[in-house]
C-alpha cells in the first residue's frame, strides 16, 4: 500500500468481505508493494470485531468497535506486527463531542491473548477534529492522545464526498501545512470491478508518501487509510433490490457537513396496482 515517488511502490489495499457470505462479516485487506519491482504482497490486515452486541457489526456498521491486526505472512500469520483499535463511534451527527468523532489508536507489537492493547506499545492516534473539518472529510495524526499533530489529512472535497464515477484523493500535510503525500480510493476499472463494489465491500486504495519518510509514519498513515475505508467507504455503491415491495435502492454518494456523513440514495419502484384508489410507485 506504499506507493513512494519517485520509487513507485505500489498499493492496493482491497477489502475481501462481503464474498459469497452471510450477514456483515469482518473485513480483510491484502496489502501489496512494488518494491523492488517485484509487486509481492507485503502485509495482510484482519477485522476483528462482534457481530451482535451493542456495538457490533450488526448494529453499528460501518461505525462499529474493531481491531485491526496487521500481519507479515512471509514471517508469520498468527503474530502480527502491528494491530490498529477503533472504539465505536456515531456517524450520523455533527462532530461536537467526543463520540461523535472518529478516532483509532495504533500500536506495535503483538496484541495478546486478553485482548488489551498495552498503552507502552501505542505509536499513533488518529483522530477527527472538533466540528470534523467543516465540508472536507478531515483527521489529525499524532504520536499520542493530547499531542499536536505531525499530520492533517483532509478530502479534496467540498460537502459531498465517495461515489463510483471518480478517484477520491486525501492530502496529507504536515504542521506546517506542507505536503507529505496523499491517500487514493480509487474508481472502479471496468464492469466487473463496478460489479463487485456493488455486490461487496470490495475497494482499492493507494497511498503514496515520500521513500525517506519515518516508518512510525508511515504505519500511522497506513492505519488512517483503514479508518478512512470504513468511515467514508464501507457502503460504497451499496445496492438493494426489494423483490416483495419490487423496488430497487442504489447509494449514491455522501453528503458531509462537520463530521456528519448522510448518505443520498436513489430509489425507484415499489407501486401498486392501483386496485383501491391508491396512488402508483413513488421515484426519489
Amino acid at each position: 500500500v506504499l506507493r513512494e515517488p519517485p520509487a513507485k511502490a505500489a498499493a492496493n489495499a482491497v477489502d475481501l468481505s462481503g464474498l459469497g457470505s452471510f450477514g456483515e462479516q469482518a473485513n480483510e485487506y491484502l496489502i501489496y508493494t512494488d518494491e523492488g519491482g517485484d509487486g509481492k504482497q507485503k502485509f495482510k490486515v484482519v477485522e476483528t470485531s462482534e457481530y451482535c452486541g451493542f456495538t457490533g457489526r450488526c448494529c453499528c456498521r460501518p461505525n462499529h468497535a474493531l481491531t485491526l491486526h496487521l500481519f507479515e505472512p512471509e514471517v508469520s500469520t498468527t503474530s502480527e506486527v502491528m494491530y490498529m483499535d477503533r472504539p465505536c463511534k456515531c456517524g450520523q451527527c455533527c462532530a461536537c463531542c467526543d463520540i461523535c468523532q472518529q478516532e483509532m489508536r495504533v500500536y506495535q507489537g503483538d496484541l495478546k491473548s486478553d485482548n488489551e492493547p498495552n498503552p507502552n506499545h501505542q505509536i499513533g492516534h488518529i483522530k477527527m477534529p472538533a466540528m470534523g473539518g467543516g465540508f472536507s472529510p478531515t483527521l489529525n495524526v499524532m504520536d499520542r492522545e493530547g499531542a499536536e499533530p505531525f499530520a492533517t489529512i483532509k478530502a479534496n472535497a467540498f460537502c459531498c464526498i465517495g461515489g463510483m464515477c471518480c478517484d477520491h484523493t486525501f492530502e496529507v500535510t504536515d504542521a506546517n501545512g506542507n505536503y507529505m503525500g496523499k491517500i487514493v480510493k480509487e474508481k472502479p476499472e471496468g464492469l466487473s470491478q463496478v460489479a463487485k463494489e456493488l455486490g461487496t465491500d470490495a475497494d482499492n486504495f493507494t497511498i503514496y508518501v515520500p521513500k525517506d519518510m519515518d516508518v512510525q509514519k508511515k504505519a500511522n498513515l497506513l492505519a488512517a487509510l483503514h479508518l478512512i475505508d470504513y468511515w467514508l467507504f464501507e457502503d460504497e455503491g451499496d445496492f438493494n433490490c426489494d423483490v416483495v415491495n419490487q423496488r430497487c435502492e442504489c447509494k449514491i454518494c455522501d453528503l458531509y457537513c462537520f463530521g456528519c456523513v448522510c448518505p443520498c440514495k436513489c430509489s425507484c419502484g415499489g407501486g401498486g396496482d392501483g386496485d383501491d384508489g391508491d396512488e402508483g410507485g413513488e421515484e426519489s
